[in-house]
């Protein structure tokens, strides 16, 4: 997260994520919560477009994410845990099962 003017945008209904590193950085947090209109179809054109916005940026390379330069194996997926509980992670940690 680049400090002051980093921005994180986020389609997890809910978790246990602390925001305040995020805070900490003076960046900017924003959330596409998509469960309601899955359940009831209430707002999903609106979800549709913002989602389908998001891919077309994925497809253009302006959009990724970011991932920590290790990979496990999944015999080594303790060690992949161990590096995110204690916070040593630079991005989504990887845990490659095939």
């Amino acid at each position: 997260m680049r400090r002051y003017g980093g921005h994180v945008v986020s389609i997890l209904g809910w978790g246990t994520h602390s925001l305040a590193p995020l805070f900490f950085r003076a960046a900017t947090y924003s959330g596409v919560f998509t469960l309601l209109p899955l359940l009831s179809g209430e707002g999903r054109e609106a979800h549709g477009t913002i989602l389908r916005e998001a891919a077309a940026l994925v497809e253009a390379g302006l959009l990724a994410p970011r991932l920590d330069a290790r990979r496990f194996a999944l015999v080594t997926a303790g060690d992949a845990h161990a590096v995110v509980a204690a916070g040593q992670g630079r991005g989504k940690v990887v845990v490659d099962v095939g």
